[in-house]
C-alpha cells in the first residue's frame, strides 16, 4: 500500500484494508462433513401427523369422487331403463287403442244385428211379442235352513262373541 499522491487516480481505495484482511483470516472456520451426512441434512423431514392427516384427506376425497362417479353411472342406467319402459308403454298403449278400435268395429251393434239377421235368420221384435210383467205384490224371499242342534262349545263361543261385540 504505497501512497503515491501525485497520480491522477488513487488505487489505494480499491485495496483491502487491514481490518478486512484480519476478518478474512477469521472466516476460515469451514466445517467438513461427509457426503452421507450432507444427504441426510438435505432430506425433507415430514411430521407423521401431517402425513396421516393428508392420507386421510386423500382417502376422503377419493371416496367422495368415487361415490359421485358411481351415482352418476347408476343414474344413467336408471334413466335408460325408464326411457325403455316409457317406449314400451307407448307401444302397448298404441296397440291397445288399435285392438279396441278393431274390436269395436267387429262387434258394433250394426255388425251384430246384421249377423243375427243374415246368418241366424232372426228378426226384430214386434209390439205384440212384448210382455210386460207387473210386480204389484212385491218381492218375497224365503230361506229354508235345516236347524241343527247346537252343542255346548257353540253356545259358549256365541256368548263370548256377543260380549265383545
Amino acid at each position: 500500500m504505497a501512497e503515491n499522491k501525485n497520480t491522477a487516480y488513487d488505487f489505494s481505495l480499491f485495496e483491502p484494508s487491514v481490518k478486512e484482511l484480519q476478518d478474512s483470516k477469521k472466516k476460515d472456520n469451514i466445517i467438513k462433513i461427509s457426503e452421507e451426512q450432507l444427504q441426510h441434512n438435505r432430506r425433507k423431514k415430514y411430521n407423521p401427523l401431517t402425513v396421516l392427516v393428508s392420507v386421510f384427506c386423500s382417502f376422503v376425497v377419493l371416496a367422495v369422487v368415487g361415490t359421485m362417479v358411481y351415482s352418476q353411472a347408476r343414474l344413467t342406467e336408471l334413466t335408460a331403463q325408464i326411457t325403455a319402459a316409457s317406449k314400451s308403454l307407448d307401444e302397448q298403449q298404441s296397440m291397445n287403442i288399435q285392438l279396441s278400435m278393431k274390436l269395436e268395429n267387429e262387434y258394433s251393434l250394426r255388425t251384430v244385428e246384421d249377423y243375427a239377421k243374415n246368418e241366424l235368420g232372426m228378426k226384430t221384435t214386434e209390439a205384440h211379442q212384448i210382455d210386460y210383467i207387473s210386480l204389484s205384490e212385491g218381492d218375497r224371499a224365503e230361506i229354508r235352513q235345516n236347524v241343527k242342534e247346537r252343542n255346548l262349545l257353540d253356545k259358549i263361543g256365541d256368548t263370548i262373541s256377543d260380549l265383545f261385540s
